[in-house]
């Protein structure tokens, strides 16, 4: 695999954390294809309407990431994996997850179309 490509989608995942990126709905909506589905760690699934109709109002919670390994799976589609420690800003919860994101190349860009975060024990 590219380094430089590891390193894009490996920023493109951080980037999409971003209080900034989160609350942009412009932003989301480059960034997040049409087709997007997303598996939360809740058990509620949910696509692009949604996060973009309620991600932008949200306050955005502290997100520590960590472990990230890029594979491709076909050209112009690669999965990102990571594991991510969450601090909602009206709690004092913490959760801990592991992190699987498809991006798929669109026209000069890289979108992500699906996301899974699952629920794991405190590392």
């Amino acid at each position: 695999m590219n380094f430089k490509l590891e390193n894009l989608l490996v920023e493109l995942e951080l980037y999409l954390q971003k209080p900034e990126v989160r609350s942009s709905y412009a932003e989301l909506d480059r960034l997040i294809s049409d087709d997007f589905i997303e598996f939360a760690a809740t058990g509620c699934s949910f696509g692009k309407g949604e996060v973009l109709a309620r991600l932008p109002d949200e306050r955005s919670p502290t997100i520590e990431t960590s472990q990230f390994a890029v594979r491709e799976i076909v050209d112009g589609v690669c999965q990102v994996t990571y594991r991510a420690k969450l601090k909602k800003a009206d709690d004092n919860i913490t959760s801990f997850s592991i992190r699987s994101s498809i991006w798929r190349k669109h026209q000069d860009i890289w979108q992500i179309v699906f996301h899974q975060g699952t629920q794991c024990k405190p590392f």
